[in-house]
């Protein structure tokens, strides 16, 4: 559905500032070299962790974005947040799977969305292993460098294949146990963009998630809803619009619609505690 109150222009211009920034904070990740190890990067909370790269490509990101869209707000995951009140916000993550990054594994990505009054209005993503630059625009599809994306068509069996994400150091995994009941086989990457990103393109069937921050599920929440998908917290009510920018972890359901109704009847019917935090 096309966002009536918003020019097609504004969305068109503000498109080609994100994926400009997001080029350009994905080549300074790559040319700066990878650290070794996680030992190089700062820890924030029990298992959470930051490096100067993580930081570097935020400020690069937080000073293009404003340069090219001024009448925007800013939150990023790293770096103190700026007119939240405003209509219009930058929702960025500089790196997502810092811990993959820092230990040189190969899923990870730069994302950056523009949400309006809560609702991701476009999105730009650089998504490796592959090397892919992943864009959308609310209502005008979304494209994989520069081709679109085909409408996903996943399976419910024991043929699936569904990532998931829990809070570190979690002992109530019922969920897993919920989702496997129909043979569906589990995989986690470490990076909830990658993830959602390929549960767009068709390679995961779907991702469930006990966590995540609005900077995680943004940009790839607007590339999945824009090829027919879904993203719901874990009892079927859309993600978006986000009541505030500032909330927790989100548990989050992705899928297309078929196998999200069935993910949701499993989780239901094996009476699954929604995490509260």
């Amino acid at each position: 559905m096309r966002t009536p109150t918003i020019e097609p222009s504004i969305l068109i211009a503000a498109q080609k500032v994100a994926i400009d920034s997001v080029l350009r904070a994905a080549a300074t990740a790559t040319t700066r070299g990878r650290p070794r190890n996680a030992r190089t990067a700062r820890r924030k909370d029990v298992g959470d962790f930051v490096t100067a790269i993580d930081l570097a490509c935020e400020r690069m990101l937080k000073k293009e974005l404003a340069a090219g869209f001024p009448e925007a707000g800013f939150l990023g995951e790293e770096t103190a947040s700026r007119a939240l009140e405003r209509d219009f916000v930058w929702v960025v993550d500089p790196i997502d799977g810092t811990s993959n990054f820092a230990n040189r594994l190969p899923q990870w990505s730069v994302a950056v969305a523009l949400v309006h009054r809560g609702s991701p209005v476009v999105a730009a993503m650089w998504c490796e292993p592959e090397g892919a630059l992943y864009t959308a625009i609310r209502g005008f599809g979304a494209l994989r460098n520069g081709t679109p994306l085909p409408k996903a068509t996943p399976r419910w069996d024991d043929g699936s294949i569904v990532g998931c994400q829990w809070h570190r150091g979690q002992q109530q995994m019922q969920f897993l146990a919920a989702l496997q009941r129909d043979g569906a086989r589990i995989r986690t990457f470490g990076c909830t963009v990658v993830q959602l990103v390929d549960v767009a393109c068709g390679r995961l069937d779907g991702n469930v998630q006990q966590q995540g921050r609005v900077w995680d599920i943004a940009a790839p929440g607007l590339l999945l809803e824009e090829v027919g998908g879904l993203l719901t917290d874990w009892r079927g009510k859309p993600v978006f619009p986000l009541k505030t920018l500032t909330q927790g972890h989100l548990p989050t359901i992705g899928a297309m619609p078929k196998v999200h109704s069935k993910i949701v009847a499993r989780m239901r019917s094996q009476r699954v505690v929604v995490p509260s935090r």
